[in-house]
């Protein structure tokens, strides 16, 4: 009988995203899973400054897989590089003696000790995280980052790559193609699938509801309202597009989400008079309505490395118009330029109101990117997530060469 791979996965706390992973590899009879986490943060509830607001997830954060709380987790709040805090965790490891440890990057000091743990063990290390080649930094930050990540990142057995970005960064710090392996962050599938599949009912049952015309061409941010996200942009296009004499009286922006500029981007609507509608924070279990109601998701950040909102999107069917700062902008990647995407620069308003105009006017255009959409999810789905960290325990915590595996 084949000795099964003992899987330990460390994360910060519950998030609402990451969990249908855990339970589909739970599923996998070549692994013995645990998921550990170093904090409530989710499964209570929580304040969110950037979204400013308090949280409690509708969704089940926990069933479906073996997990446990490290004994500090009651008192971490916050997640942050030095709150994120467990002297337990080696204790923990030692206990579950792991073949391989899975770790979100190395940002807080547990993820540091469960790693220097692994190193001193001789535990596989599998890494992953959503670190992208957009992001800039100043000279002589990126050459001591680089420096010390380097040597970090070579005791890393195998890296869980999130996309062709991510995929870059790596490689400029001198990982090996080979030690990656291609595994999308994962969404609630079923529950965008089912929504999909009755995309237009439920699409005019939530625009009724928010006296959004069918007639209207909706433009839909999802995130926090704060500067980094820039969602004043998406207001700002809209009343370029109407002074240009486009088509702004047949736009509609709808907006999911909460924090800071809430009252700027208020103010900036009724200045403009732009058709808008602001949802507030929307839960998870209400979510794929939104998508459902929406014809183009619009990103508009500055500062963004994978933004899992556009991994739903195109799981509706969506089109995406993305700044060129948000990290899943590839060939392979979610937001594929000319594919299911139009990309502009960040900031740049002139050209933001451009492409919106082009898409309202262009229902052939915006048919043939969700048709595009729709077969990057296909590429992009749980399954390629699940194969992702299969092949990387196969080949680094079960002895087969790459050679051997299939995609």
């Amino acid at each position: 009988m084949t000795q099964k791979t003992r899987l330990a996965i460390l994360v910060s706390h519950p998030i609402q995203h990451f969990v249908h992973l855990y339970r589909a590899l739970a599923l996998r009879p070549e692994i013995i899973l645990t998921v550990i986490f170093c904090s409530r943060i989710g499964v209570d509830r929580y304040f969110d400054k950037e979204m400013n607001t308090n949280i409690e997830w509708k969704t089940d954060l926990l069933s479906g897989y073996d997990h446990l709380f490290l004994p500090e987790a009651r008192t971490i709040t916050l997640v942050s590089e030095l709150t994120i805090n467990n002297p337990s965790a080696t204790r923990v490891l030692r206990d579950l003696q792991p073949n391989a440890v899975m770790l979100y990057g190395y940002n807080h000091v547990t993820a540091l000790r469960a790693f220097l743990w692994c190193k001193m063990h001789g535990v596989n290390v599998l890494m992953t995280g959503d670190g992208d080649a957009v992001s800039t930094r100043s000279p002589l930050k990126a050459i001591i980052r680089n420096l010390v990540l380097r040597r970090l990142l070579s005791w890393v057995s195998a890296f869980l790559t999130v996309g062709d970005q991510n995929e870059c960064m790596l490689a400029s710090l001198g990982v090996a193609r080979h030690r990656m392996f291609r595994t999308p962050f994962p969404i609630d599938e079923a529950s965008y699938l089912a929504s999909r599949n009755k995309r237009a009912e439920t699409s005019r049952g939530l625009r009724a509801e928010l006296a959004i015309p069918e007639s209207r061409f909706v433009f839909l941010f999802v995130g926090k309202l704060c500067a980094r996200k820039r969602p004043l942009d998406l207001v700002d296009a809209w009343d370029a597009l109407r002074q240009a004499g486009g088509p702004a009286d047949r736009v509609h922006l709808l907006f999911c989400g909460e924090g800071e500029q809430r009252a700027a981007l208020t103010a900036r609507i009724a200045e403009t008079g732009a058709n808008s509608t602001l949802a507030g924070f929307v839960n998870v279990d209400q979510l794929p309505r939104f998508f459902c109601a929406a014809d183009v998701l619009v990103h508009p950040a500055e500062r963004d490395p994978h933004p899992l909102v556009c991994s739903e999107a195109v799981a509706i069917g969506l089109p995406l118009l993305l700044s060129d700062k948000v990290g899943l902008i590839g060939p392979t990647d979610i937001g594929r330029q000319g594919e299911n995407a139009l990309v502009y620069p960040s900031g740049c308003v002139p050209d933001l109101a451009d492409a919106m105009g082009l898409l309202a006017l262009s229902p052939e255009v915006c048919k043939s990117m969700g048709e595009a959409s729709l077969r990057v999810y296909g590429e992009s789905d749980l399954q390629a997530a699940v194969g992702g960290v299969m092949n990387a325990i196969r080949i680094h915590a079960g002895g087969q060469s790459p050679a051997s595996l299939e995609r």
